[in-house]
């Protein structure tokens, strides 16, 4: 597992109100494209220094990319790589916010796979991949997060809007992500005299090759169809609501599932 440093700490930032996150560390997992990178570059243009974490070796090159953006923001970063459904994952990532940054205040956990099918037509190789990419990692993330992170932190995970609806071959999906809500909501009783926030960014559709390997061109237009707007929501749709979760007057919002999807399904 490795870990590489990038960029300098800019102390002009821990004065900067532009800058509401500075001398923050935040976490994010899933964090070499989509969402994850997404997140990660705001949270470093608020002032966070940043844990970039990415799953298989293959995609470090993308992982580095996404530590350039932190650097570009004038944060620093470091990477780290392994499968979260392996508890190790979790202790890695904080030991290695631990040794670089003195610490962790925000964990941003996005990790995740689809597989599309009706549930007959799943083996049990497959089901296992959802438990463990979808249920463990979220758990393994959040137990480690609950453990470490500094007092005032922040914890925000992604489920996913299908627990206000129902699509056909998105059972197994939605029901290994629809424990994020019930960690979400335990959690944020469990840490609330630790002033630590718990919750959950549920997006719908988004235009990422995270929704798009798993459909057809027929199926995006159809989910596209069922927002307001007709369209596809968007890294930068998401983004705002994670930003607004991690700052320090976010601290009211705790316990909550916020339905990010133009309309796509309420609840």
């Amino acid at each position: 597992m490795g870990a590489a440093a990038l960029g300098t700490t800019d102390a002009s930032a821990k004065t900067n109100p532009a800058a509401p996150l500075a001398g923050k560390v935040a976490i994010v997992t899933g964090a070499r494209a989509n969402l994850g990178r997404g997140f990660a570059e705001r949270l470093a243009q608020m002032g966070a220094d940043v844990v970039v974490h990415y799953h298989r070796a293959e995609t470090q090159a993308e992982a580095e990319q996404t530590a350039q953006l932190v650097r570009d923001a004038g944060r620093r970063a470091v990477l780290v790589q392994g499968d979260l459904g392996k508890s190790a994952t979790a202790v890695a990532m904080f030991d290695l916010a631990e040794a670089e940054f003195g610490g962790a205040d925000i964990l941003v956990h996005t990790a995740g796979t689809i597989i599309k099918k009706p549930v007959a037509d799943f083996i049990d190789a497959e089901f296992e991949q959802l438990l463990n990419d979808n249920t463990k990692t979220t758990f393994y993330a959040m137990r480690e997060a609950a453990r470490r992170l500094r007092d005032d932190g922040r914890i925000i995970a992604v489920g996913t809007s299908l627990t206000a609806g129902a699509a056909p071959g998105y059972a197994v999906y939605g029901g290994t992500k629809a424990p994020v809500e019930e960690f979400t909501r335990m959690m944020a009783k469990e840490l609330g005299a630790r002033r630590i926030t718990v919750n959950t960014i549920a997006p719908g559709p988004l235009d990422t090759s995270f929704f798009h390997a798993a459909e057809t061109p027929q199926t995006v237009a159809f989910a596209a169809g069922l927002a307001a707007e007709g369209r596809l929501g968007t890294v930068a749709d998401v983004v705002p609501a994670m930003a607004a979760l991690a700052l320090p007057e976010g601290q009211w919002t705790n316990g909550q599932t916020v339905f990010i999807n133009g309309g796509y399904l309420t609840r």
